[in-house]
């Protein structure tokens, strides 16, 4: 088991002209047992202006067998950059969460290097005042990855 914190800050993009600093807190703690592994991590941003915003992380992967790894994802986060400037819901924090589902295989290790390739389903959850910009949105992927040993 593991457990990690960092407070830190962070200027904005725009430079030493920017006038909003965001002062970032984060922690996690990681549980690994067997073949499985488990994070959970918390986040606040907290800017000069406006509110500070929290985002909450759960993830998990288990080793079935040397070849084959399923793992989920789950995320919460406030968000309150989803509309440009001038938009009156630009400021407005708004509550979104995600959860991700997927499985990886590896082929058989052969020297320094293990080859995998797998793919991922991930479902959204928005608010309804949201859905006229946003949709309602599920999205997939597939992929391929190289471990280096």
């Amino acid at each position: 088991m593991g457990a990690a914190g960092e407070p830190g800050a962070h200027q904005e993009p725009g430079g030493a002209a920017s006038d909003v600093d965001v002062d970032r807190t984060t922690a996690s703690v990681i549980y690994e047992a067997g073949n499985t592994q488990t994070t959970f991590a918390w986040g606040r941003n907290a800017p000069t202006h406006g509110k500070a915003t929290d985002v909450l992380l759960l993830e998990s992967a288990a080793r079935l067998t040397p070849s084959h790894t399923v793992f989920a994802r789950a995320e919460q986060a406030e968000k309150n950059e989803l509309f440009a400037e001038g938009d009156p819901r630009a400021e407005e924090i708004f509550r979104v969460a995600k959860l991700s589902l997927g499985y990886v295989y590896d082929l058989p290790r052969d020297g320094h290097y293990k080859i995998g390739f797998g793919g991922l389903v991930s479902r959204y959850r928005i608010p309804a005042e949201l859905r006229d910009v946003y949709g309602n949105p599920t999205s997939f992927m597939v992929f391929a990855r190289v471990r280096i040993r």
